[in-house]
């Protein structure tokens, strides 16, 4: 690390190098806290948008049309905002909206794969039958 008369104030003038370090690290302490809180927010709702945006795309059609539209919204702003590095709370906001999102996609509908038969629909045929051992 280079350190810079710019920085340094007339008591670290006094002090040696490492000292003056340092001080510079704990005059930034809180610059740093902050920077790193809204690095994780951000992390958090790309992370969270991703989720979402894959659960949509596994659920298809399942998914009610207006719930569709909200997630794709959530996910909308919460990529807009964080482009646009916009502020923490927002970030958990949105973040809180996304998860309560994910929640319900999950309580709700299943996946349906291609081929796949649907569970007791009025088409399925079943048959109900009885064994017996012939020992």
């Amino acid at each position: 690390m280079i350190c810079s008369n710019v920085d340094r104030t007339p008591a670290e003038d006094d002090q040696p190098g490492v000292d003056v370090v340092v001080l510079q690290g704990e005059r930034h302490r809180a610059d740093d806290a902050a920077l790193r809180e809204a690095i994780d927010a951000r992390n958090e709702l790309d992370s969270i948008a991703y989720h979402v945006e894959q659960r949509l795309s596994e659920l298809g059609d399942a998914v009610p049309v207006h719930e569709k539209a909200r997630a794709e919204q959530l996910i909308a702003d919460a990529r807009q905002a964080v482009k646009e590095e916009a502020p923490v709370d927002r970030l958990r906001d949105l973040a809180g909206e996304l998860q309560q999102v994910f929640h319900a996609l999950g309580a709700g509908a299943q996946p349906r794969r291609p081929g796949q038969p649907s569970a007791g629909g009025p088409d399925e045929d079943v048959i109900d039958a009885e064994f017996t051992s012939s020992e």
